[in-house]
């Protein structure tokens, strides 16, 4: 993981060992699990819980090196905390400028669709195919109403990485674009300055 995101791994080394190092020649940490003991309390802990479509063939092997029996995971539904460690990994939250209006959006990324269906399902959005990148799917939510929904979400299932950051600054994106904060001659204009400085702020 990235630079920023040294305290979650920290998190996960705190409950079953393991160690952490820089990656050599990136800006980023390396955690790495070796012992057997660790890695049965390891599968104790997410087994039952892994639906990612390459993650379960993982599990599986080494599932069937420790002897240990596969748990499947159950239907998936508001409460569960799956989305939110799926969107430590692969989600975003970002701001982009559309015909001189901020826009907001919450995202999650996978190669599989029906890795990022359940997104959808359960926590509304839509679903986009993008080709880039040999294609991908992209779980999006833009209106007021379904980012509201999401951070009330995220208020009861904790995500761990540094976009916790962004998340908490949802609120304050809504009052500034309502005083139409982000128009130059607007008077609350040197808010939104700082605003977008915090947003931008990377806390490592």
């Amino acid at each position: 993981m990235g630079l920023e995101d040294l305290p979650c791994l920290r998190y996960v080394q705190n409950k079953i060992g393991g160690s952490i190092k820089m990656r050599s020649g990136a800006k980023a940490y390396r955690y790495r699990l070796h012992n057997k003991q660790g890695m049965i309390s390891l599968i104790q802990c997410i087994n039952g819980y892994i639906r990612h479509t390459s993650r379960l063939q993982q599990l599986h092997r080494v599932c069937q090196q420790l002897s240990i029996s596969v748990i499947y995971p159950k239907v998936l539904d508001k409460e569960s905390s799956w989305f939110a460690g799926f969107f430590d990994a692969d989600g975003t939250i970002t701001i982009s400028m559309k015909n001189n209006y901020p826009q907001l959006s919450i995202r999650a990324v996978n190669k599989h669709l029906q890795d990022v269906q359940c997104f959808k399902e359960v926590l509304g959005g839509n679903i986009y195919f993008d080709s880039a990148q040999n294609g991908y799917y992209q779980w999006s939510v833009q209106s007021r109403e379904d980012i509201l929904n999401i951070i009330k979400y995220f208020k009861t299932n904790t995500i761990r990485s540094h976009k916790a950051h962004r998340l908490f600054l949802i609120q304050d994106y809504f009052v500034l674009r309502e005083l139409k904060a982000f128009k130059p001659l607007s008077i609350h204009h040197k808010a939104w300055r700082d605003f977008m400085n915090k947003w931008n702020k990377l806390k490592i």
